[in-house]
């Protein structure tokens, strides 16, 4: 029992330690470049070709269109399109897969409708190749492609060439950013009096 209550008080320290350290240090950027699309690189996938919408506009069809190689096309090979839509608040919807179409299995298409207000479509393929044990593979490996908008804001900067001339960054962040630190902090901040309470 004395084992365990050491092992509690530890793991009790470290939990609160680690909520100290997400509270003090900011979250650091991703590596990437506002307005930048991120497109695939198609050597060694089973893509011949990649065309999508660029950039998106608010309301309107995000839609992709994928060719295959000859021998991803003779494996019977399906595939799900994972997208997720951010806001230039800096709020994500939470992603959604949803199945490509195709007539002849070597072209297949799929879309998704931008939202008011968006930055970027975040996007990403998993390729099930039916006739080899369906195998999947994720392209990209880790993390998504990117499809910037008509209207982005990123790290301070607005981009795009439909953005309404009287836009305000400095409300945009007061409005959005805060409350949201606020209510991470409050979290934390309860989270550990929780734990500590509990032992």
């Amino acid at each position: 029992m004395k084992a365990f209550a050491i092992c509690r008080s530890a793991m009790r320290r470290t939990l609160v330690a680690l909520f100290a350290v997400f509270l003090l240090n900011p979250v650091s950027a991703v590596d990437f470049e506002g307005g930048v699309d991120v497109d695939p690189d198609l050597e060694g996938t089973p893509f011949t070709t990649i065309d999508h919408t660029t950039p998106t506009s608010d309301f309107q069809n995000w839609n992709i269109s994928i060719t295959l190689t000859n021998d991803a096309a003779s494996n019977n090979t399906t595939f799900t399109l994972t997208t997720q839509i951010c806001n230039n608040e800096g709020v994500c919807l939470p992603p959604e897969g949803r199945a490509l179409s195709t007539d002849d299995d070597i072209t297949f298409t799929g879309n998704v409708t931008a939202i008011e207000n968006h930055s970027y479509v975040n996007w990403k393929l998993k390729a099930t190749y039916n006739d080899d044990n369906e195998t999947k593979e994720t392209f990209p490996d880790n993390g998504y492609y990117k499809t910037w908008s008509d209207c982005w804001y990123y790290d301070g900067e607005w981009g795009g060439d439909e953005c309404p001339e009287d836009i305000n960054p400095e409300k945009l962040i007061e409005e959005s950013s805060l409350p949201t630190i606020s209510a991470i902090t409050m979290i934390m901040i309860l989270s550990i009096a929780a734990i500590i309470r509990r032992d």
